[in-house]
């Protein structure tokens, strides 16, 4: 698998981390973000692919910095109504635009229908027309 968005030290300095301890939590937590976000766009997207939208490497971010600062499955907050979406709204919201944008993208639609032969003949009816 090709090393497409993941630069340890460069995300090291937006978390503003400056020791070593942390750098295979850190990795994961990056590979975790971006299978979770390849998993809610498609099963056929793969960081390699989502990759060429800028908003992936944010989602991505985003994602992963929550999990690192969060470091529980939950947030703990002093109050009963806590925040217990596991993926905070922005970011849900940037998955969105990347689900968006893939299904839509020529490049990528191919590898969509393919395997489902129904909808490659329904396909193929309609560009007969």
């Amino acid at each position: 698998m090709a090393d497409t968005t993941f630069d340890k030290q460069q995300f090291k300095d937006y978390l503003r981390i400056n020791f070593d301890e942390d750098n295979a939590v850190i990795e994961n937590l990056w590979r975790g973000a971006e299978e979770v976000i390849c998993t809610q766009v498609s099963k056929t997207a793969t960081p390699e692919k989502l990759s060429k939208y800028q908003m992936f490497t944010i989602a991505v971010r985003l994602l992963a910095t929550h999990w690192y600062e969060s470091k529980t499955a939950v947030p703990q907050t002093a109050t009963v109504k806590a925040n217990t979406t596991e993926i905070p709204y922005g970011v849900t919201r940037l998955i969105d635009i990347i689900y968006t944008r893939y299904v839509n993208d020529p490049e990528f639609n191919e590898d969509e229908n393919s395997g489902n032969e129904e909808q490659d003949g329904q396909e193929q009816g309609r560009r007969d027309i």
